[in-house]
């Protein structure tokens, strides 16, 4: 939460270029993802609380499957089609043109974005993903429905991320970096 809180307030390291273009939108976006973030964290704690004893398993774990598999998806989609880019495939990713900004300055900037992406930004999203799925699976109590867990995830994980990689190579782009 505390990049896109810098984010929010404006800062601008990391930023795709043309990111760094719409400052007022990135910055309300960016409240908004630390919000939602605020949200996250609560049902993470009411998993050892006693509230989350009192109400029905599933209003904690639902929410808490979307965030991990949203987040798990995003991070291994951002390792294939920043990986595709990177390899020369640079249908993969859609990085708008920016006004104003010469081919060259744009093409180093996008290489830098991507490379910023692969090594920081998915692995965060892939360890975030990680630990909230963890945290939803020492709540679920029987090995039975832990493995059903885990299995749901793995398998929602991997067909959105399948999903958008296919279309990202089909040159339909899910996301606007």
């Amino acid at each position: 939460m505390l990049l896109h809180l810098y984010w929010a307030v404006g800062g601008t390291w990391g930023l795709p270029l043309m990111e760094t273009r719409n400052r007022s939108a990135v910055q309300a976006a960016n409240w908004v993802v630390c919000a939602v973030e605020l949200i996250g964290a609560f049902f993470i704690l009411a998993l050892n609380h006693p509230v989350g004893r009192r109400v029905p398993a599933w209003t904690l774990l639902v929410p808490l499957w979307i965030a991990a598999v949203v987040c798990l998806s995003h991070g291994v989609y951002g390792f294939v089609t920043k990986g595709l880019y990177l390899s020369g495939w640079h249908g993969a990713v859609d990085f708008p043109s920016v006004p104003g900004v010469s081919a060259a300055t744009a093409a180093g900037r996008h290489q830098l974005s991507a490379i910023q992406d692969l090594v920081v930004f998915e692995p965060c999203f892939v360890l975030q993903g990680a630990l909230v799925a963890l945290a939803a699976w020492q709540f679920v109590r029987t090995s039975a429905r832990r493995r059903i867990w885990l299995t749901s995830v793995i398998v929602g994980t991997v067909l959105i991320a399948a999903f958008g990689t296919l279309l990202s190579l089909g040159g339909m782009h899910i996301a606007v970096y």
